[in-house]
């Protein structure tokens, strides 16, 4: 009789200790949605991550009988980035982390999953488990940033632009292409990009990029405007983006919803009004930390202005000014280097 493969999952988290609560929110959803995989192997790079964040998650990790859980000691990783001079993401280095400890890990199988914390996974995973690559490194899904970005990277308006925020790795061919060393080299030469590992991504991988199903990084974007207005204003349209009936079938039963949208709260805040709030409630209340206070929503002016003006003005407004601030920041770029060459 032949045997059966295994069913075998790994997963890479990363954080600080402050968004500890955020990932075990998105991995109590992973491990719900996923009790008929044989294996879920979870790898937490966490940046000086407490004692007690640490043994939550050990506790969340241990009422799964087909989990496991390992940290990953990312200290040599940031060592690594200080010393490249590598430019932090809102001060800090949690975002590049991935990019170097990917060539540690000791998996089972040929692939990894990147998840970042802002996830709800609301169904089973088992579909990413014999996706085939097609030679490529890695597997993304579009980004649902204005198209006008790209040429801040120096894409083509036509090329596809792509969300890390869920990143299936070939690990295989990561390992046999050394490609960490790869990013490494890259880093040592330029890494101020606006949207950090993400652009990085666009730029290094180009054309070696697999597009994945919306249904695995749906933004919750799509829940906070019409699909249509988003696609119109941010100029998104085939073949660099989904059609709107790809995201229309997804709308109601995506596998997993990506929480980009932030403008009235993040969705694990309290008192925030964001679309898909119900659902972090739910996973929240199985983890942990269920009996402790989460940060309460900020309101500002944009909150304010979201529920008082029509949506298609507001959008409009929107990215008119994620527009300006791009402009801002390639203005700021140009005249350092102008002034290095100096």
């Amino acid at each position: 009789m032949p045997r059966v493969k295994k069913k075998i999952l790994n997963v890479l988290y990363q954080s600080d200790d402050n968004y500890a609560v955020v990932s075990a929110i998105s991995i109590a959803s992973l491990l719900e949605n996923n009790k008929t995989l044989d294996e879920i192997h979870i790898f937490y790079c966490g940046y000086k991550l407490s004692k007690q964040s640490k043994d939550r998650l050990k506790k969340l990790v241990e009422k799964y009988p087909n989990a496991y859980l390992t940290f990953i000691n990312p200290n040599a990783y940031h060592k690594k980035l200080q010393k490249l001079g590598v430019k932090p993401w809102h001060g800090v280095y949690v975002t590049w982390l991935k990019m170097l400890a990917l060539a540690d890990l000791e998996i089972k199988t040929d692939r990894v999953l990147y998840l970042n914390p802002h996830t709800i996974i609301t169904s089973s995973l088992d579909g990413l488990l014999e996706l085939d690559f097609e030679k490529n490194i890695m597997a993304l899904a579009y980004d649902t940033l204005t198209n006008q970005h790209k040429a801040t990277i120096g894409l083509q308006p036509t090329d596809g632009y792509y969300n890390c925020g869920i990143m299936l790795i070939n690990h295989k061919k990561w390992l046999k292409d050394d490609v960490s060393s790869q990013v490494i080299e890259h880093l040592s030469k330029k890494s101020d990009y606006v949207i950090a590992d993400q652009d990085l991504c666009n730029v290094m991988f180009r054309g070696q990029i697999k597009t994945l199903d919306i249904a695995y990084n749906f933004s919750s974007a799509f829940y906070a405007y019409r699909p249509q207005d988003l696609l119109r204003i941010n100029n998104l349209k085939q073949p660099y983006f989904y059609s709107y009936d790809e995201i229309m079938t997804n709308y109601y039963s995506p596998k997993i919803i990506h929480s980009l949208y932030g403008i009235q709260g993040k969705p694990w805040e309290v008192g925030n009004k964001h679309p898909n709030r119900l659902l972090w409630q739910k996973y929240f209340a199985l983890t942990p930390w269920k009996n402790t206070e989460l940060p309460h929503a900020k309101k500002t002016l944009v909150w304010y202005l979201y529920d008082v003006l029509p949506r298609p003005i507001f959008m409009q407004l929107y990215i008119m000014a994620v527009e300006r601030k791009f402009a801002e920041v390639d203005k700021e770029k140009t005249e350092t280097t102008e002034a290095n060459v100096r």
